[in-house]
């Protein structure tokens, strides 16, 4: 957790919460898990950009 979230939260340059994905992202079987959070992370020092996603389970 500490190298792969923290470290990267700490010198990402911007960090971007992705917003609700709403009706149309949703599987045919109905939704698997819909509390989740999603963040993009660019670190323009290091060239990175990393997605993180976050579950309240």
């Amino acid at each position: 957790m500490q190298r792969e979230v923290f470290d990267r939260l700490a010198s990402a340059d911007s960090i971007h919460h992705l917003g609700e994905v709403g009706e149309e992202a949703v599987h045919d079987w109905g939704r698997v898990h819909d509390c989740f959070h999603e963040f993009v992370l660019i670190d323009r020092s290091s060239g990175r950009l990393s997605l993180v996603v976050a579950a309240d389970d």
